[in-house]
């Protein structure tokens, strides 16, 4: 009777404890979480432009203007959440948000008023140049186990992203005395805006420190490009190219619920 009543206590033993084992050792145990990062953005993203029109005092000879923009790196605030959906499957969405301010350079040459083929240049740098993106990152989500206490999670799916960068829009010079040379006076700034969409990938490592919380790194590469106008210049169109995203290589804490 003593042994039929062990018998049944171990099997009832085995048969709770291997769900909790189970439970333990899952990739993805909570139901939710929420992620709050600092990654940095390592990568270039500089950009330019080149534009040629014709000048409207020769006719015949034409106005070149190259801008440059300088990369604008630095660290950015990111903020995630996922729901499980079912087993180690789930989805989930993340925002991040980048603000600096950079600056560029342009080379401007212009026919010369009185003698042909003899244009005059002029090279200059501005600073203060901001950029804002926003980026709203759609995804798919993926567990994986690593170790007792830890998981990987993968996720890719679509991404939005509102871009607001300063662009030159015209630059304001004198000619000097003789009509020998061209000096810097100002450069017109104008706030270019536009909402693309791409996708993104990432891979997340989270170190669970106690039930609700833990610690973790994220790796995220996001993409699109974006055609920005700064406002015609003598009649001429422009389309400026330039990328939103990039590589995001932080951390930060994990709140699971």
């Amino acid at each position: 009777m003593t042994r039929s009543v062990l018998g049944i206590v171990a099997a009832c033993t085995l048969l709770v404890a291997t769900p909790l084992v189970a439970q333990e050792n899952r990739a993805w145990p909570e139901r939710a979480f929420v992620t709050f990062d600092v990654p940095l953005q390592p990568l270039n993203n500089n950009f330019s432009e080149s534009l040629t029109f014709a000048d409207t005092v020769r006719k015949a000879e034409s106005v070149n203007f190259v801008a440059d923009y300088a990369s604008t790196r630095g660290a950015l605030f990111d903020v995630g959440a996922g729901l499980r959906l079912a087993k180690n499957l789930g989805a989930g969405v993340a925002v991040s948000r980048f603000q600096r301010a950079g600056s560029g350079s342009f080379d401007l040459t212009v026919p010369n008023p009185i003698v042909a083929n003899k244009p005059l240049d002029l090279t200059g740098s501005i600073s203060g140049l901001r950029r804002n993106e926003l980026g709203i990152h759609f995804q798919v989500l993926r567990a994986f186990p690593l170790g007792d206490r830890a998981r990987v999670m993968l996720a890719g799916g679509p991404s939005v992203f509102q871009i607001r960068q300063d662009l030159v829009r015209s630059v304001q010079f004198d000619i000097m005395p003789g009509f020998t040379a061209l000096t810097f006076d100002r450069a017109f700034i104008a706030t270019a805006e536009r909402t693309v969409v791409g996708f993104n990938v990432s891979g997340d490592i989270t170190w669970a420190l106690a039930r609700h919380l833990g610690i973790g790194t994220v790796t995220r590469y996001s993409r699109a490009k974006a055609t920005l106008d700064p406002g015609s210049q003598a009649g001429v169109s422009r389309a400026i190219e330039t990328h939103a995203g990039g590589l995001h290589v932080g951390g930060g804490i994990r709140v699971l619920f």
